[in-house]
């Protein structure tokens, strides 16, 4: 059976070895994703988890959010912190625990959470900046962008390795080389997995699209150029690490969201500068 095959087959089988969301977890996202659900309702799900709440409570205290006054309650912490980052803290939590005892791995795991993390701050500044109406709802995708990579290289490590090595020998991305080889790429796969856990639109298209932007449907087409700079822009200033051999945007994709060069400078070193804070809040979202 081809690669690409055994894949599909991977993610349609309802019994195969896939993890499956925590339950808490999967209550707080959907909690969370509803529009209608207060800051009380969601603040009150989360405290059946006291890791969660710790950890929120932790996170909320932190540099990355920068509060002059200490954040002791549930519900502040998730007014400071906001429902799309409480989803994609969630989220992660819940995909990367079901990998931690996955050996021999061809992707560092750590270095790529740290990139997701840059790349979701990121794309929320930009969103600011070009399209207010989506900064609320694109750090998760920002985050989760490249969660195909994970179970390429859980699922298909040698394989995996490989198409490193030639992307590598090409001076290529990676999604160049895992088409190439598998005839899938991860921003696929990450759509496959999302669709799988019945993620809304709004999450699962972006990262689908976060490679050929242009091919989105109109509606995230803006979302999916946001991401696709972004990656882009945390790769330029080495926040954690893709994978990726060689950096690289969609053509004149600043123009495209309406960001110019001095705003791209400024961004990369606001990004370098918010190095310790991105990895404070990979230590404390991932810590047991």
């Amino acid at each position: 059976m081809e690669i690409k095959a055994e894949i599909l087959k991977m993610i349609q089988k309802k019994e195969s070895d896939l993890p499956t969301l925590p339950v808490v977890i999967d209550k707080i996202i959907s909690v969370a994703s509803d529009e209608k659900t207060t800051t009380e309702e969601l603040a009150k799900v989360i405290s059946y988890d006291q890791g969660m709440t710790n950890k929120l409570l932790k996170l909320a205290n932190s540099i990355y959010y920068a509060q002059k006054t200490k954040v002791e309650t549930t519900k502040r912490a998730i007014t400071v912190i906001g429902f799309d980052e409480i989803i994609g803290i969630a989220l992660g939590m819940g995909i990367l625990s079901s990998f931690t005892d996955k050996s021999g791995l061809s992707l560092d795991m750590k270095a790529l959470w740290i990139h997701g993390i840059g790349v979701a701050t990121v794309s929320k500044e930009l969103a600011k900046r070009t399209n207010p109406g989506v900064a609320n709802k694109i750090f998760i995708p920002g985050l989760l962008h490249d969660m195909g990579k994970v179970i390429f290289s859980v699922y298909f490590k040698e394989e995996y390795m490989k198409i490193r090595q030639l992307a590598m020998e090409k001076k290529k991305p990676l999604y160049f080389a895992e088409n190439a080889i598998f005839k899938l790429d991860h921003a696929i796969l990450s759509a496959l997995l999302m669709k799988r856990w019945n993620f809304p639109h709004s999450i699962m298209l972006p990262c689908r699209f976060h490679h050929n932007p242009e091919s989105a449907p109109i509606r995230f087409k803006h979302q999916s150029l946001i991401i696709n700079l972004a990656d882009y822009l945390t790769q330029k200033a080495g926040i954690g690490h893709s994978g990726n051999p060689v950096p690289v945007t969609v053509k004149n994709s600043p123009q495209k969201i309406g960001v110019n060069q001095s705003i791209l400078k400024l961004t990369i070193d606001h990004l370098r500068r918010k190095e310790d804070e991105i990895k404070e809040f990979f230590n404390i979202t991932t810590e047991p």
